[in-house]
């Protein structure tokens, strides 16, 4: 996301549901619209879940961008929870300008 189009919010300061991830192990993969990837694990650590990079037994959800490569075919197959950053972005009861 070049600095021109970087959202107008802060992922320290943006109202979210703090429980909304309590106690999940969480990867994000692909490219997401509305936020970076550094963003997104900031906002997992926040609503109470662990953002982890890599896909294993102990994954409880993996958040699928554009483009999410082997770590979406590897969550399928662990039969790991995946949702859309869109999803996400409900989940935690946000709410982007």
């Amino acid at each position: 996301m070049s600095e021109l189009s970087r959202p107008s919010w802060d992922c320290e300061t943006i109202s979210l549901c703090s429980d909304a991830l309590a106690g999940l192990t969480v990867v994000i993969t692909g490219k997401l619209s509305q936020m970076e990837r550094k963003e997104a694990e900031r906002l997992v650590e926040r609503a109470g879940g662990n953002a982890v990079g890599s896909i294993s037994g102990r994954t409880d959800l993996l958040v699928a961008g554009e483009k999410p490569g082997s770590k979406l075919a590897k969550a399928q197959e662990l039969g790991i929870e995946v949702m859309d950053e869109a999803t996400f972005i409900q989940k935690l009861e946000l709410v982007l300008p």
